[in-house]
């Protein structure tokens, strides 16, 4: 297991006295460590594509001010996302951070436990509220250095109507394994790709034999996982690729323990086009018929997901019947198509 080991470290004024900015400096002895004003003004002399490059080496510890839960639109009652830390250290050409945040160097909030104030409050008033760690960030990957897992876990140890899920691309789980106990509430989910569009277009990241590995990892230790696959690359023999992860992943984990599987293909708003033409003109990503939907977003055509969807469905019942599987961000149209012959 490779654990991200940042090169440089901006600490925001104010904060380098914090006990959580203390812990991280301590574990990067060797770090250069950089002073500035205002987080959001790192790199900000920099061109985007040299930003992304230089900056997803460094991390920035830094106070979080606003929101420090939120829920959007399109989530249902009582689903949140948290503001713990944002950005992220990989680099995937599909990712919408490309243009969300205007830093590129992903940043831990040292005001963790006003977060988990927060969480908690929620917890305490709700009666099975859903918290996303990993919306804005990875959720897991730096979790050897700020430890948010364990602090997040053990305030959801008191509180089994919520839940929270970790999600994730890397394999960082020495943390949540270590804890020795089973927790239903506690979901680690992770991001999977076949091979080839895991070494194509999403730089930086563990392979897929690692996330699997550290997922059963988390199996073993009593947990149940998530499984997003989104998106899904229409390419000259997707079908074979896709069928063969599938394979793999219910050949190396246990079915019952899996949560939810989760179908999603591209979804790209306008900016994040602009960002991947300037960045890596010849992704694959982008060079897909991609077209305007109703909601804004490029995607495939409807009959391109609706049969990505059906046979990405077919696939993992004939060897996972009980399977949950849930389509990201889909209209009810697609939906129905899909469940009608599936």
């Amino acid at each position: 297991m490779s654990l991200l080991s940042p090169e440089k470290i901006y600490v925001e004024e104010g904060v380098i006295d914090h006990p959580l900015a203390r812990k991280i400096l301590g574990k990067l002895p060797s770090a250069a460590v950089v002073t500035v004003s205002d987080y959001k003004r790192i790199g900000e002399e920099k061109p985007l594509a040299r930003r992304a490059i230089e900056d997803k080496r460094s991390i920035a510890l830094a106070r979080k001010k606003g929101d420090l839960i939120k829920t959007i639109g399109r989530m249902e009652d009582g689903e949140y996302y948290l503001f713990h830390e944002i950005d992220c250290s990989y680099d995937c050409e599909y990712c919408y951070l490309q243009y969300y945040f205007q830093t590129k160097v992903p940043v831990v909030f040292v005001n963790r436990d006003e977060v988990l104030q927060a969480v908690e409050r929620v917890l305490k008033s709700h009666l099975s509220p859903y918290f996303h760690a990993g919306e804005v960030n990875d959720a897991l990957a730096l979790d050897h250095l700020t430890g948010f897992s364990l602090e997040a876990a053990a305030l959801f140890d008191r509180y089994p109507q919520g839940t929270i899920e970790f999600r994730t691309k890397s394999t960082n789980v020495e943390n949540l394994v270590s804890r020795g106990k089973r927790a239903g509430n506690i979901i680690p989910s992770w991001t999977l790709s076949p091979e080839s569009v895991n070494r194509a277009i999403e730089h930086n990241t563990p392979p897929l034999a690692e996330r699997l590995d550290a997922a059963r990892r988390c199996q073993e230790a009593g947990f149940t996982v998530g499984l997003r696959l989104d998106p899904i690359i229409h390419f000259t023999g997707w079908e074979n690729e896709y069928r063969v992860m599938v394979e793999n992943i219910f050949r190396t984990l246990i079915p019952e323990r899996i949560d939810y599987v989760s179908l999603g293909t591209p979804k790209m708003h306008k900016l994040l086009i602009e960002a991947v033409e300037t960045r890596f003109p010849q992704s694959p990503i982008i060079l897909g018929e991609l077209l305007p939907s109703r909601d804004g977003k490029y995607r495939y055509l409807k009959f391109a997901r609706v049969d990505i969807y059906k046979k990405m469905t077919r696939w993992i019942k004939a060897l996972a019947p009980e399977t949950r599987i849930d389509l990201s961000l889909e209209s009810p149209e697609v939906e129905a198509l899909v469940s009608d012959t599936s």
